[in-house]
């Protein structure tokens, strides 16, 4: 089942994040405290959505989102910013649950677009992709470290 997370859910998507960047190609540490300051910050402000996957009772998947704006369609766009499901829960639909959802949660939200990225690495998560949106050719992601 794929629904709104609620603040009593949020320990649980934080011990999600660690396995999330753990298993990344760019792996990263971060203080339990200060990304749970953050989600709650985020959806108290309802700066971004956050969506779980439950099965057995149990949060085994997420995906955070956040609105940003569009100059071509002069409208709201929404960036799937990260999405992970728990090991022993993939191969079940869970994936394709959030992002269906998220698109949904979107034009909820007025949006005209959904956007998502992935690593050239993360070879599990491309066909799937795929499948849901069109692969855009031309660009090229570029990120700047702002802490130097």
């Amino acid at each position: 089942m794929i629904r709104a997370a609620t603040v009593a859910d949020l320990p649980k998507v934080v011990s999600l994040f660690h396995d999330y960047y753990q298993t990344s190609t760019v792996p990263h540490e971060f203080d339990d405290d200060r990304m749970l300051g953050f989600l709650k910050e985020r959806l108290a402000n309802q700066q971004a959505g956050l969506l779980v996957a439950e099965q057995g009772g149990q949060v085994v998947g997420f995906a955070l989102l956040y609105v940003t704006q569009n100059t071509r369609d002069l409208a709201p766009q929404v960036i799937i910013n990260d999405v992970f499901v728990a090991a022993q829960a993939r191969r079940q639909g869970l994936a394709r649950q959030l992002m269906t959802a998220s698109f949904g949660w979107g034009r909820q939200h007025g949006a005209k677009h959904v956007s998502w990225q992935t690593r050239t690495t993360n070879a599990a998560a491309q066909p799937l992709y795929d499948q849901l949106g069109q692969r855009e050719n031309g660009w090229i992601h570029y990120d700047r470290d702002l802490t130097d």
